[in-house]
């Protein structure tokens, strides 16, 4: 068998084909690579220029209409109340107005004493004005 040395298309590189009269490339991979090579360049050529952007007959922008407004104003009212039926009272949270009407019930009961020392485990004796005695409490608040 002739040797005869091929130029691969892709690489430029010297090789012994084995096939003969067949064989472009030195390799598959150098195949490949002017494959994709030759299709980029003519994916170039057929999108010159600024062109249009294609559109589709689907509607790919959304839009606000009153319907869907409306039904999310429907769920959302139907979810709040449906949440505050079946919620316990004690497990609901707790609203500033709550908080401030909870402290001046709380300031109104307990009225600190201040002539009489701390315990040693640093409770502070209040008066309790429902119990009618004096209690220790830990750290009532700050705004006391």
């Amino acid at each position: 068998m002739e040797t005869y040395i091929y130029k691969c298309g892709y690489c430029s590189k010297e090789y012994v084909p084995r096939r003969r009269k067949v064989q472009k490339y030195c390799s598959n991979t150098c195949r490949v690579k002017a494959h994709f090579q030759k299709n980029k360049k003519l994916e170039l050529k057929t999108k010159t220029g600024l062109s249009k952007p294609e559109s589709s007959d689907k509607k790919t922008k959304d839009t606000i209409n009153l319907a869907g407004i409306g039904n999310a104003a429907i769920a959302n009212v139907a979810t709040d109340t449906l949440k505050n039926l079946f919620t316990n009272e004690d497990k609901k949270p707790l609203t500033k107005g709550d908080f401030k009407q909870l402290m001046t019930q709380f300031k109104n009961r307990y009225e600190k004493i201040d002539n009489m020392p701390r315990r040693a485990d640093g409770t502070q004796a209040y008066f309790d004005s429902k119990e009618k005695k004096i209690v220790y409490l830990k750290n009532i608040s700050p705004w006391i």
